[in-house]
């Protein structure tokens, strides 16, 4: 794939936005609406953190509970590699309970299924708090 067509980046911009919708209010029957059977999302805050799987990505959203950060998803880049892989790059604000703020980037990898677009691999890199990696 050289090019991706206005529709494709539009539903891509979409699936984006939804992320933070279902994900933060855990609809854990709307998560294959966002990723693929067998995404992975690998966290670099802290310690890090690999979810690989749809049903593990469903247990790792429902732990975060009600108290979970309210992620907010900005400035998306949309392009697609030499070799075909489609990624975006989108900066992200996550706002925590008790008021403060981490932000980052989100690096996907994106997959078109039968059902539409959807993201095959997430890595959530921090920016502020910096945390040397």
């Amino acid at each position: 794939m050289d090019e991706l067509s206005y529709e494709d980046v539009s539903d891509i911009r979409a699936l984006l936005a939804l992320f933070s919708h279902v994900f933060d209010n855990r609809e854990i029957g709307d998560l294959h609406r966002v990723f693929t059977e067998d995404a992975v999302i690998e966290l670099r805050r802290g310690a890090g953190r690999l979810v690989e799987g749809l049903p593990a990505i469903a247990e790792f959203s429902a732990v975060l509970g009600p108290d979970g950060p309210d992620h907010q998803t900005l400035d998306s880049h949309i392009f697609v590699d030499d070799d075909g892989t489609v990624r975006a790059r989108s900066r992200y604000l996550a706002i925590l309970l008790d008021g403060s703020v981490h932000n980052g980037d989100y690096l996907d990898e994106l997959a078109r299924t039968p059902e539409g677009w959807r993201i095959s691999r997430r890595v959530s890199v921090p920016r502020y708090p910096r945390n040397g990696g």
